[in-house]
């Protein structure tokens, strides 16, 4: 026994009625505290209901001599909503009819399991986002009727090409990706595009340079944007045919793209560098609850984007510096008080007549919860309360706060204690009673039940 006691965190001697008549515990063993009103009880009445028929085995082989199989079996808790695995093993005791068995405690590698499980489906959440965003953007990358090639700056060959790019630029053999970007134009263009990429290479933005097709001789005006991707160095070119360069600062006239703008399910919006709205889709009408794209022209889209004051200087802001912003989280106002949680990609067009924002606005699958009533606005967490700043007075935020503060201490101790409420009733310097009684006034808990100590 004491020798078994050293290699194991519990041993215990159970006689033929299957009643534990000594046992011994690693004091660092999760299951030592309950272990010691054992002492005189039937072992079966400890173990949870889904173990019993495994422990009935587990006594039934070591009693016939056999060498028994490890077996996993659950102990109740002092919280009846916990378990603590143990590993078991037994043997026939010296004594007639005694047995002799020994645990390791799971516990720890339970922990880690589950710990293991979240970070794979935390995993798996933000890889289904990436999967979603590539998806809008290649949709947008595809549907646009601008000619826009993807190069690598080293070699200059073609990576990626739209549909636009391969009807403007492909030649008689039809290909365009793989070929290099000066083969594509004529032998102006070439020099033309050449110089392009140095000076983009080298820092200099928003650079211009007029170019031909050596396909066909269709003229286009080209601008190239550097970026990063798996380690190597890209130039975005981007081809606007020279009949389509005449966009004014007029909100009235040509159609501005609305073929694509039309379709695409996200809000898609336009405005001049005052941030004035000059174009926008049927989606982000619908966002904003307007009924016509009069109805929003020539009007700041901070009336509708972000917190008042604060998220569009804030966006517009960052365009300037850097010239694109991706997955910006703010909220759209509807001109009928509808609040909803958006996510804005945005870029800056210097390099055309009429240097404007362009914006996708997506609505996102993280709306604010409701608590019903006149707090139906009231947040659940720090982020979302921080979120209603500009949409809540300050008094009706200061009200709240020690509620909000308190479900969040609650849950956090709950998910410390991998919802042992007892454990986590003890960590905040409560009964278990006033636990139970909080966590029902927030909802955590809805079983009355469970209200008593």
């Amino acid at each position: 026994m004491a020798m078994a006691s050293v290699v194991a965190d519990i041993v215990l001697v159970v006689d033929s009625d299957g009643i534990v008549r000594d046992l011994t515990t690693n004091t660092d063993a999760a299951i030592a505290g309950d272990a010691r009103s054992w002492m005189g009880q039937p072992w079966i009445d400890t173990i949870a209901p889904d173990s019993r028929h495994k422990a009935t085995a587990l006594l039934s082989e070591a009693t016939k001599g056999a060498a028994s199989a490890l077996r996993e079996i659950n102990h109740k808790g002092s919280d009846s909503q916990a378990t603590i695995p143990i590993r078991y093993s037994a043997a026939r005791g010296k004594a007639p009819g005694n047995v002799v068995i020994v645990g390791r405690d799971l516990s720890a590698l339970s922990g880690l399991q589950q710990q293991l499980v979240k970070a794979q489906q935390a995993m798996e959440r933000d890889y289904a986002r990436l999967r979603a965003a590539e998806t809008r953007y290649r949709a947008l990358f595809q549907m646009t009727r601008e000619p826009i090639l993807i190069a690598e700056i080293g070699s200059r060959k073609v990576v990626e090409a739209n549909p636009a790019a391969i009807d403007a630029l492909a030649p008689p053999s039809g290909r365009v990706v793989g070929r290099a970007l000066p083969q594509l134009f004529d032998d102006k263009g070439a020099t033309e595009i050449e110089g392009l990429l140095s000076r983009s290479a080298g820092g200099q933005a928003s650079v211009t340079v007029k170019v031909a097709s050596a396909a066909n001789g269709r003229e286009f005006e080209a601008t190239a944007s550097l970026f990063r991707n798996e380690g190597a160095t890209l130039v975005l070119l981007r081809l606007v045919p020279l009949a389509e360069t005449t966009v004014g600062a007029s909100a009235s006239g040509s159609a501005r793209y609305l073929d694509l703008i039309e379709k695409l399910p996200d809000g898609f919006v336009v405005t001049d560098l005052e941030g004035n709205v000059v174009e926008a889709n049927p989606a982000f009408l619908e966002l904003v609850q307007l009924a016509t794209i009069e109805q929003a022209r020539g009007h700041q889209l901070g009336e509708w984007l972000g917190r008042l004051g604060i998220d569009f200087p804030t966006l517009t802001s960052t365009l300037r510096d850097f010239g694109s912003v991706r997955n910006f989280s703010t909220i759209v106002r509807g001109s009928f008080g509808v609040t909803e949680t958006v996510e804005v990609s945005a870029v800056l067009v210097e390099a055309s007549d009429f240097p404007c924002y362009g914006f996708v606005i997506r609505a996102t699958a993280r709306p604010l919860p409701a608590t019903g009533g006149k707090n139906q606005l009231l947040p659940r967490s720090v982020d979302q309360f921080t979120e209603l700043v500009g949409r809540v007075s300050l008094k009706e935020l200061v009200r709240e706060t020690t509620d909000i503060i308190e479900r969040l201490c609650i849950e956090a101790a709950l998910e410390m204690t991998q919802d042992n409420r007892a454990t986590a009733a003890e960590l905040l310097g409560l009964s278990r009673q006033s636990l139970y009684l909080k966590m029902r006034r927030f909802g955590i808990m809805d079983d009355p039940a469970l209200d008593t100590d």
